[in-house]
Parts: structure tokens; C-alpha cells; sequence
């Protein structure tokens, strides 16, 4: 009676899918993990996490940098008002800080 299913080939084939499989999901998961770094960034077309930016060169009430909360993503140019209400464009960047907050940059 002859043999219908060829067994090394069929095992070397399920091996081979398997391989496949396990490269792809740790090449997915590498790559999540490495646009995932910080926390708070925002993946494409996903949901925005609230991060609070320093306004660099500014000063607040108490002498210390203003800072401002938001949900805009890295790159964005939002424009604030400082020194008595003067308005003053700033870009988002994704630039940490040593107290937790991100950077942003003055435009003028």
C-alpha cells in the first residue's frame, strides 16, 4: 500500500511555518517596542496620551518656566500667551526634561 502523505515533508513544512510565524510576531514586537520607547508618544492614527511641555525661556508666577498641557503630537506649533498676554508661537518637541515634563522650543 503506498504512502499518501509524505511525513518529512510534511513536518518540515509546519517547521518552516512556524519559523516564519515566530520572525514575524518578534520583528512586530520589536518594532512596537521601539516607536512604543516613551510612554506618552502617540502611535499613527491611534489615541493621544496628555503630556505637559516647558515653554523654554519663559517665566511663570513664581519665576519657574510655564508649562503647558496637551494632547498634540511631537512637531506641532502651538501658539501661547506670555509676559502679560503677548502671543508667542512655540514647536512640541520630544525632547525630555529632568523633571518629567517635554521641551518647547520658542519659534520667535
Amino acid at each position: 500500500m503506498p504512502q499518501f502523505i509524505d511525513v518529512p515533508g510534511l513536518v518540515s513544512s509546519i517547521v518552516g511555518a512556524g519559523v516564519l510565524a515566530g520572525a514575524t510576531a518578534t520583528w512586530r514586537w520589536m518594532r512596537a517596542r521601539d516607536a512604543g520607547e516613551d510612554e506618552d508618544s502617540t502611535p499613527v492614527g491611534g489615541a493621544r496620551s496628555l503630556r505637559r511641555y516647558t515653554l523654554l525661556r519663559t517665566t511663570g508666577a513664581h519665576g519657574s518656566p510655564e508649562q503647558y498641557e496637551t494632547t498634540w503630537p511631537t512637531g506641532t506649533v502651538i501658539t501661547h500667551r506670555v509676559d502679560g498676554g503677548h502671543p508667542r508661537r512655540f514647536e512640541l518637541t520630544d525632547v525630555p526634561l529632568g523633571d518629567g515634563t517635554y521641551a518647547a522650543e520658542p519659534l520667535e
